[in-house]
């Protein structure tokens, strides 16, 4: 099974985002520098140029191919699962999986499914530390909502206060396969998949690491 792909630039680095070219570049070239006029200052300048690769990784993800699986949004650990009522795009009683993405995590986000892109609204807000409760509701965010065969579904994306990076990389309309990339959020945030309670069979609790378009969050059930 082929990797999902979208319409983005393709990394001339393997296993790194397009942006990181550049950042990798000018690191090698002051390291370069360094080596020639300090060569003390040349470990701390690669390290660095290491430590900014690494907030570009984007590593290569192919879903095993289970039509009836919901996967992971983002790489991170589960910080909850509860019933909440879901008013944006589900209308309906849902499961809300959180998961919380690291300042060092992978920021890239996939489609926990195949379907289609119903949804997409981008909302400006504060910079609120995400054990705020009301982090959720008042932070820079932004909602995607995907038709599937079996209904609904939401995915809240929220911005940590760290990094204020956040960006929509899928359109409305646009037809993904599980493990398409929809967005990323760099430095940090917190993923919320809205399901509706009675398609779905968690298969994750409090703690868990996850894999962005690997790891298991459940079983439809409907």
């Amino acid at each position: 099974m082929s990797e999902p792909t979208t319409n983005q630039r393709q990394p001339a680095l393997p296993g790194l985002d397009a942006e990181a070219t550049a950042v990798v570049g000018i690191g090698l070239g002051l390291t370069g520098l360094a080596l020639g006029l300090r060569p003390r200052l040349a470990p701390a300048t690669l390290a660095l140029t290491a430590l900014a690769a690494a907030l570009f990784r984007n590593p290569r993800r192919i879903p095993p191919d289970e039509s009836r699986t919901v996967f992971a949004i983002a790489d991170g650990r589960i910080q909850g699962v509860r019933e909440v009522y879901e008013h944006r795009f589900v209308h309906s009683d849902c499961l809300r999986l959180t998961t919380v993405i690291g300042p060092l995590d992978v920021p890239i986000c996939r489609a926990p499914v195949a379907g289609r892109v119903a949804y997409i609204e981008q909302v400006r807000g504060d910079y609120r530390p995400l054990r705020d409760p009301q982090a959720p509701e008042r932070n820079q965010r932004l909602y995607i909502g995907i038709e599937t065969a079996w209904g609904p579904l939401l995915l809240s994306i929220i911005a940590a206060p760290l990094g204020r990076w956040l960006r929509c990389e899928t359109t409305q309309g646009a037809t993904l396969a599980a493990g398409t990339r929809i967005a990323s959020v760099r430095f940090g945030g917190q993923v919320d998949l809205y399901i509706q309670r009675d398609v779905i069979e968690p298969q994750v609790t409090p703690g868990d690491r996850t894999l962005a378009g690997q790891s298991r969050l459940g079983a439809v059930v409907a």
